[in-house]
């Protein structure tokens, strides 16, 4: 038996992997998976079998084919589904989906991981069906953690969490990019603006991670002196409507999430 079995093995499958191993929590020789076009070149999973075969000696099973592809592969599965845990991170495929294709025995729990797992930085949102024992969720949990922070979540909630966690991390690259442009305009190289914004960027998250008790205004202000500099730069990003426009882009990715569930 393998103790975790990856149907589908594309970028996020892999990062999964990789951060098990790399924690030392399930060991190359404990995973399998049932992708081996993708797989080919990787040096960690050495175990392709097809997909009814993956369920069948794996205890635990993360669905991460395209979510188009989701409801054919675990109606092909469902008879070697039964009893097990299955774990889909396909974006905007709901519990209820995933239940009418599977046995009442199967034990499904969705999750909704993001780009930063791929260095063990993410943060994954985790949510399931009724039935799923705490025990079984503990085991994704622990998965999971391997690739950062977990968040337990309503699914009603999910499409929220897709517009700021599984989408956010565009916005701050989009953020970075201007950042980094902004900068070359005023003389700097890219190569050192892309060094200075990003090291600056990560210095800012974690002095707020290690200061919670301070608000971020609060923090923002301990940078912003009475008119100096950053007064003038937060004046004309507010001017700009920086802060409503970040709104409705959380809003408008919300509304799309909910249109492709």
């Amino acid at each position: 038996m393998a103790k975790v079995g990856f149907l589908g093995y594309g970028r996020m499958a892999k990062a999964i992997s990789q951060g098990l191993i790399a924690s030392e929590l399930i060991a190359l020789s404990e995973q399998a998976y049932s992708d081996p076009i993708k797989a080919l070149d990787n040096p960690y999973l050495t175990r392709a079998v097809d997909n009814s075969q993956l369920v069948s000696i794996s205890e635990t099973v993360v669905v991460a084919v395209k979510p188009h592809q989701v409801l054919d592969v675990l109606n092909e599965v469902k008879e070697e589904a039964k009893n097990r845990l299955i774990v889909s991170i396909a974006a905007g495929v709901k519990l209820k989906s995933l239940t009418q294709c599977l046995h009442p025995s199967t034990k499904i729990v969705r999750v909704l991981p993001n780009l930063p797992a791929l260095c063990q930085c993410g943060l994954t949102i985790i949510c399931s069906s009724s039935d799923v024992e705490s025990s079984d969720l503990k085991k994704v949990e622990t998965i999971f953690k391997a690739v950062g922070e977990v968040e337990y979540l309503d699914e009603s909630y999910f499409d929220q969490a897709t517009a700021l966690s599984g989408s956010g991390p565009a916005y701050f690259f989009l953020i970075f990019e201007a950042m980094i442009r902004g900068a070359v305009r005023l003389g700097l190289s890219w190569e050192t603006a892309r060094r200075m914004v990003l090291s600056t960027a990560l210095g800012s998250v974690k002095t707020a991670l290690n200061n919670s008790n301070l608000s971020l205004s609060q923090l923002r202000d301990q940078v912003t002196s009475p008119g100096g500099t950053t007064a003038e730069a937060l004046h004309q990003l507010e001017k700009g409507a920086l802060t409503a426009l970040i709104s409705e882009a959380l809003s408008a990715a919300s509304l799309k999430s909910q249109q492709l569930g």
